[in-house]
């Protein structure tokens, strides 16, 4: 009770209990509460919804108990941790709330000796997370000790409590001390709890170019393996002596995070690229003679082959003439009409970089809209500006993506899973405060997934509320269409950002939109001769090389090419891809590999079970046997003939062999993505199955995600509340 009579001691207890608390006790609140009549009232299931929730009115009563509420609500869910924490184990509970607050993974039933890359935090993450954990907990920790000495839970704990001020840091309530995760909360559309799918784990991926680099030592081969795998090693180095020698040459002067990417131990012999001489169309021949079929195509930015006699001609005519910067150029202005022409836009701009559009867009947003926050989804990839390499949580809190950011750079970010029902609602509750929902249309690393409706709803909301859609079209852009996605479904963006095919091989960037929105830029329309003025409000936006004559020579002559072969250009090279594709994912269920190829017009991407060691081994063998590929989207160019087509499938087929042979691969195939497809203009499948976000196979399924990040079909798990069963084939509905 809390008569008059025991006030002060009541305070006494409350203060007494606080510090246990503080301690890192864990306290039984429902044992501590158990004589009180309180009652639980809903509140938003998800972080961002708008509803105000007022504390009703105490009812007044006349016999001079408590006096009850009268709202109607659920029973309060069971706290499962009643048992005193030692310091160790509060410092435990401390430790994963860091993890799972910067991580956005549930680490609840993660065990104490399992270690971090178990628990599904990469080394990128372990960069990041050794910092706070320093900060926090005041004791010196680096990502050499977290992989290495103090690989788990229990004996980070070990290292730290020594030094560890026990009630220094109190665990936040509800989280750390009480397992309510799992609370049965509902939301107001139709009675569905918000997060009742739960989240598949994000796969954590380095962003673009980022050093992939893993440091974990593990003699995990098999005698077998470790045969195949030492042979292969003397053929593959013996081949390409040359290229390695001139890496570890210049490994100390040049510091470059493609020449490391992909680091292992166990695979450190093979870590280089191959280094190359010479190139003429889709060929590549390296310092050491070898010749290579090339599928990486300049990371999308070849569509034409390695300067085709076209592009040739057009920059060297533009050496013998003039190469001057700073002074307007008449073929900025060509290139710019060319750009409007092809994609009905009203006005466009052109800059160094992919990532420079980006961020020009971004900022032509905010400029009109005056507003701050930009969504963006996971999955997809903007560059390499601070604000867009970001990680998502369940939270809705936005992390940088990688060592160096700072968190502040990305708090105007909301990034959402793309292309679920859950990310419309959100959505729209947040749209009114929304510069720009910032969207990869269809996302370079998961080109089966391609959600047209979701898309058509998102430029419906954003149109609605004066958001501006911008479409990131940089690596997919003119490649399945010339007009992009934008012409391929139907939908168009505000702003649109473009670079890769059409500079020819030079590097660029374009952004193209509404006069709205590109006003932002100079001013918009004015006249000489009367007393106009700019009427937009402008921002920054500027750089040394934008425009420079040879780019713009080689943009133009790349335009104008487009323009001349008109949409059958990407028809023919959409088909030949398809072709092979099928061809070649025939191969891998031939010998059973868990690989897949899967094209969005002649973009295609290499898919693979990630959960299977060695992976890598793919790409490795693809070269030794003459076609030139990373773990990166592969692109199919103009340049590729028949030959070339044929030559790259009978190097899959060897590879697979090996594979097979190797000991390394499971008898298992990758499964078949879902696909929705929209290519030329008219529905159709590129693979067995299609996926549309309004039609799902049985009722009460809901559409998410796979640990790979593949889109998949959920239905609840009748065994167990709250969790659900992904749906993998007829059979299963």
């Amino acid at each position: 009770g809390d008569s008059a009579g025991n006030g002060n001691e009541l305070t006494q207890l409350l203060k007494a209990v606080g510090g246990l608390w503080q301690s890192g006790v864990l306290i039984n609140w429902e044992k501590f509460y158990e004589g009180e009549e309180r009652k639980r009232i809903s509140l938003p299931t998800y972080a961002f919804e708008r509803i105000r929730h007022w504390v009703d009115p105490v009812a007044m009563v006349a016999d001079g108990g408590r006096a009850v509420a009268s709202t109607s609500i659920e029973a309060p869910v069971p706290n499962s941790g009643d048992a005193d924490l030692t310091p160790k184990e509060a410092l435990i509970a401390q430790i994963k709330h860091l993890l799972e607050e910067s991580s956005g993974l549930e680490l609840a039933e993660a065990s104490n000796e399992e270690t971090f890359l178990e628990m599904g935090l990469d080394s990128l993450f372990l960069t990041q997370v050794a910092t706070s954990l320093s900060k926090k907990f005041g004791v010196k920790i680096s990502f050499r000790q977290l992989n290495e000495e103090l690989p788990n839970l229990d004996k980070l704990a070990d290292h730290i409590l020594p030094h560890w001020k026990t009630g220094a840091t109190g665990i936040p309530a509800g989280d750390a001390i009480t397992d309510n995760k799992h609370a049965s909360s509902t939301a107001k559309d139709g009675g569905v709890p918000a997060n009742a799918l739960e989240d598949a784990p994000e796969l954590k991926k380095a962003f673009g170019a980022q050093a992939r680099i893993s440091k974990e030592k593990v003699d995990d081969m098999t005698p077998q393996q470790r045969a195949w795998f030492d042979a292969f090693v003397q053929r593959y180095t013996a081949k390409t002596a040359k290229s390695k020698a001139f890496t570890q040459e210049n490994r100390k002067p040049m510091a470059d995070p493609r020449v490391v990417t992909g680091f292992k131990p166990q695979t450190k012999e093979l870590i280089y690229q191959v280094v190359v001489d010479k190139s003429t169309g889709c060929h590549l021949l390296d310092i050491d003679g070898n010749e290579y079929v090339d599928i990486l195509s300049g990371f999308g930015s070849s569509m034409f082959g390695y300067m085709p006699d076209f592009i040739k001609e057009a920059v060297h005519k533009q050496v013998d003439t003039s190469v001057e910067i700073g002074p307007m150029h008449p073929l900025a202005a060509e290139v710019s009409k060319l750009l409007c022409e092809l994609t009905g836009a009203e006005r466009a701009a052109v800059c160094n970089t992919g990532s420079e559009a980006v961020l020009g867009a971004m900022r032509m947003a905010r400029t009109v809209t005056g507003r701050s926050l930009i969504i963006s989804f996971s999955g997809s990839y903007h560059g390499i500006n601070d604000e867009v390499i970001i990680r998502g949580s369940k939270s809705k809190k936005s992390y940088p993506g990688a060592p160096g950011i700072m968190p502040e750079a990305v708090q105007n970010m909301l990034v959402l899973d793309y292309g679920t029902p859950e990310s419309l609602e959100i959505i729209k509750q947040r749209c009114h405060e929304a510069a720009a929902v910032l969207v990869e249309p269809v996302q370079s690393r998961r080109m089966e997934f391609r959600p047209v409706d979701f898309l058509r709803e998102l430029r419906r909301i954003t149109k609605e509320h004066g958001t501006a859609l911008i479409f990131d079209e940089v690596i997919t852009g003119f490649r399945t269409h010339q007009n992009g996605t934008q012409g391929l479904f139907g939908i168009q963006a505000d702003i649109g950002t473009y670079g890769k095919v059409i500079g020819g091989g030079m590097p660029v960037g374009a952004m193209i939109g509404k006069s709205e929105w590109m006003d932002a830029l100079d001013g918009g329309h004015w006249r000489y001769g009367d007393d106009s003025v700019p009427p937009a409000g402008v921002t920054y936006f500027a750089g040394t090389f934008v425009r420079h004559p040879l780019t713009m020579a080689a943009m133009k002559a790349s335009l104008v090419y487009m323009k001349n072969e008109g949409p059958a250009l990407q028809e023919r090279l959409n088909t030949v891809t398809e072709g092979m594709v099928a061809r070649v994912n025939g191969l891998f269920d031939k010998y059973q590999l868990p690989y897949r190829w899967v094209n969005f017009g002649s973009a295609f991407k290499t898919k693979y079970d990630e959960s299977v060691n060695y992976t890598e081994l793919f790409f490795m063998l693809m070269r030794y046997h003459g076609v030139h590929v990373l773990d990166f989207p592969h692109f199919i160019t103009t340049a590729h003939t028949a030959a070339d087509i044929e030559h790259i499938i009978a190097a899959v087929e060897k590879t697979c062999k090996e594979l097979r042979e190797s000991g390394f691969m499971p008898e298992r195939t990758y499964p078949i993505p879902y696909v929705n497809s929209v290519l030329n203009g008219h529905a159709r499948k590129l693979s067995e199955r299609v996926i549309k976000a309004s039609e799902p196979p049985v009722p009460h399924a809901r559409l998410g995600r796979t640990p790979k990040g593949d889109p998949a079909w959920f239905v609840p798990d009748p065994q167990r509340a709250g969790r659900y069963l992904m749906i993998t084939n007829e059979a299963d509905i």
